[in-house]
């Protein structure tokens, strides 16, 4: 929406010094008798932008609202301006208006293309929680065991989560490690992780690592393969772009030794069984993987992109990237119909056949069927993440706010700026639920992860995990 209306006020601001144009438009008003059916056209226009505007949860927090209640009051006055003046009196504004065109024109050219820049910059101009701890928000709750934890997977018992630590990302800055955390879940507790680096013999040959192995992780799954092992994947973006391959496997502890009834549970370790190195002009960003050990793959954009071509990407919506499948067979291959800006989450139905994307910088869903190579439905979302596929519904999280509204948390984590968990319809991609929130200490959502009445939220830029209930007062219709 930001830059739709920005766009339009740029091209109206690129266009008000060319006299010739406006002269046409005045000359057809001054040969009117009367301009009163205009006046009712105002009306017509301007009383829905009102209410569409005001009728928005915190309109006055956000620009375009603002800007869309402006345009609606101000073609309201001179709805009522036409309908109570004489005709030779605005007709004679018209003509003042004219007579001294530049001199007015100019300024409000200035005043428009600033007010467009302003608009694509800044979406939420409303207050920021200041954060000074982890205690619970309005209605988020957190646990402040992780850090940056961009992606979530729940383990075969339903026990425990595995957290991906984002490190960093490029353009926007220098890639940087990170790690993989194990929560236990009724706790949001961290309990120990281990993992052993083993043989690569689950991935593409090509890669060696172990413990001293830098580590960027970025978005990651985990399947039940065919053999009735449990693979886990992970994006890495140190030292190369690849998908790290774990095996994941249980390791019994006793957790009530000194009682005569000793419970005995399962905790998980990890298996390094392998990896797969993407081709070097790919920069790769979440997976969702196959029973046969295969896994499909977003590619976001190539190495070479810049945070100039982010911004220019985020206006225009152009292609930057596309999804790749991959096995151990064939490599790396790009999958037909997946093109768009900035493929982010990705979630596979393999009964289906269905692949959804999340395309960030074009701010939408896609459902997309292999078979044909098209896409059956969209759902349109301000810069969608990561895809949680589950129980008939997809889950995503988006920001209601702009790239640049970012700026205004400097170095705080988290950046507390407003957001959104919507769950869609897996079949039709149609809203079945969102929650919105605001002044939470909590921002720059990348997962939303359902766990019975409870929604885990994860951040890549956060010191903290965020979860709430799902029957809380935050749902929109």
């Amino acid at each position: 929406m930001n830059i739709t209306l920005a766009v339009i006020f740029l091209v109206i601001g690129l266009l008000l010094p060319f006299k010739s144009l406006f002269s046409v438009l005045a000359n057809w008003l001054l040969s009117l008798r009367d301009w009163r059916a205009l006046a009712i056209l105002d009306f017509i226009i301007a009383v829905p932008l009102i209410i569409w505007s005001a009728g928005t949860s915190n309109w006055y927090y956000y620009t375009v609202w603002i800007a869309i209640f402006t345009i609606g009051l101000v073609t309201l006055l001179e709805g009522i301006y036409l309908m109570l003046t004489d005709s030779l009196v605005y007709k004679s504004h018209l003509q003042f208006f004219m007579k001294y065109y530049y001199a007015i024109a100019i300024p409000m050219a200035i005043l428009i293309i600033g007010l467009s820049a302003f608009i694509l910059g800044r979406a939420y101009i409303g207050p920021i929680v200041e954060i000074s701890s982890c205690e619970t928000g309005q209605h988020l709750s957190f646990s402040c065991a992780v850090n940056n934890p961009e992606d979530l997977v729940v383990t075969p018992d339903n026990q425990f989560i595995i957290v991906s630590e984002f490190g960093s990302l490029k353009p926007l800055n220098e890639t940087g490690a990170g790690s993989l955390a194990l929560l236990k879940i009724d706790t949001k507790r961290r309990v120990p992780l281990p993992i052993i680096y083993s043989d690569n013999i689950w991935g593409d040959g090509r890669c060696e690592k172990n413990a001293d192995s830098p580590f960027g992780p970025h978005g990651l799954d985990l399947v039940t393969r065919d053999d009735g092992r449990h693979q886990l994947a992970v994006i890495n973006h140190m030292e190369h772009e690849s998908v790290e391959i774990f095996e994941l496997v249980a390791l019994e502890q006793e957790s009530d030794v000194g009682t005569e009834n000793v419970e005995r549970v399962n905790q998980w370790g990890l298996v390094w069984r392998g990896c797969a190195v993407a081709p070097r002009k790919n920069f790769i960003n979440d997976l969702s993987l196959l029973a046969d050990g295969s896994f499909f793959v977003s590619h976001m954009y190539d190495k070479d992109f810049s945070i100039n071509d982010f911004l220019t990407t985020a206006i225009t919506g152009q292609d930057t990237g596309y999804v790749m499948h991959w096995d151990q067979k064939n490599g790396f291959s790009e999958v037909t119909g997946t093109k768009g800006a900035q493929p982010n989450g990705i979630a596979y139905d393999e009964e289906q056949g269905f692949l959804y994307i999340s395309f960030n910088l074009s701010d939408k869903v896609a459902l997309i069927d292999l078979e044909s190579a098209e896409t059956l439905h969209s759902f349109s979302l301000n810069a969608p993440d990561n895809l949680v596929l589950k129980d008939g519904s997809l889950w995503v999280t988006n920001l209601d706010h702009e790239t640049l509204d970012v700026l205004s948390c400097e170095d705080k984590s988290p950046c507390a700026l407003p957001f959104t968990v919507t769950e869609l319809d897996a079949t039709t991609l149609e809203k079945l639920n969102s929650w919105s929130f605001s002044a939470e200490p909590f921002g720059l959502p990348s997962v939303a992860l359902p766990l019975g009445t409870e929604v885990l939220i994860g951040s890549f830029r956060s010191d903290r995990l965020a979860f709430f209930n799902i029957d809380a007062e935050t749902t929109y219709e």
